[in-house]
């Protein structure tokens, strides 16, 4: 096991912490992790409780959800679109605020992602969703575990940035746009096609992993 997902007690509700137990643990580990505890664990769904799964439930697809490189390559195979500039112009929202490029999924007029099935409110591209998607669960989590999902998002979207800079450029919306291509250099992302080529250690800090990094840690797991 490389990554391991723990469930936690945050006074009367249920969450999760996750250590890393082997140096060469991807980001692709993580999230296998963090899928198979979604599936298995109990935890407490604060935004409805009444709730036992996410079946039918969008609270989440009407909020910002950042694109990585990553996210990209795997939505454009599955939107059958064949370059990264015409997957940017039809399916994100390509923001610019002086020097900050802000690229995230779509929302339509309704204020919900544009791949939400407005029918029965299940994502139509569920098996290729972005990693922001598959990384959200309405439970408390430990600082750790938010960070580590944080520091992937940002890098991962910073690299989708340096890539934008080398196309067209699409935007949708822009405010005394100052990019300086020279502010985004390369990332852990660079050159990798998959989540399983990018290693946990790269993408966060040096403090961060040493929390991380637990190969000895065991939890007393005392799950309610």
């Amino acid at each position: 096991m490389t990554v391991e997902v723990l469930p936690k007690e945050f006074g009367e509700t249920q969450g999760y912490d996750v250590v890393v137990r082997q140096k060469g643990a991807t980001v692709q580990d993580y999230l296998d992790a963090l899928n198979h505890a979604f599936h298995t664990f109990v935890l407490t769904r604060t935004r409805r409780p009444e709730r036992a799964d996410c079946w039918g439930c969008d609270r989440c697809c009407a909020e910002r959800a950042p694109l990585t490189i990553i996210d990209c390559l795997v939505l454009s195979v599955a939107t059958e679109t064949r370059t990264l500039p015409d997957f940017l112009s039809r399916y994100t929202s390509v923001v610019v605020t002086g020097p900050v490029v802000d690229i995230t999924l779509h929302r339509l007029e309704d204020g919900f992602c544009i791949f939400l099935d407005r029918k029965d409110r299940t994502c139509c591209v569920y098996p290729a969703r972005p990693f922001v998607c598959q990384t959200f669960f309405c439970c408390p989590a430990t600082s750790r575990a938010l960070a580590l999902r944080e520091a992937i998002v940002n890098q991962g979207e910073d690299e989708l940035v340096r890539r934008w800079l080398k196309t067209r450029r699409t935007v949708h919306y822009a405010e005394n746009p100052c990019v300086n291509p020279r502010d985004w250099t390369k990332t852990p992302f660079a050159g990798r096609w998959q989540y399983n080529a990018v290693p946990l250690r790269t993408v966060v800090s040096k403090q961060l992993w040493r929390e991380l990094y637990r190969p000895g840690f065991r939890s007393s797991r005392n799950w309610r």
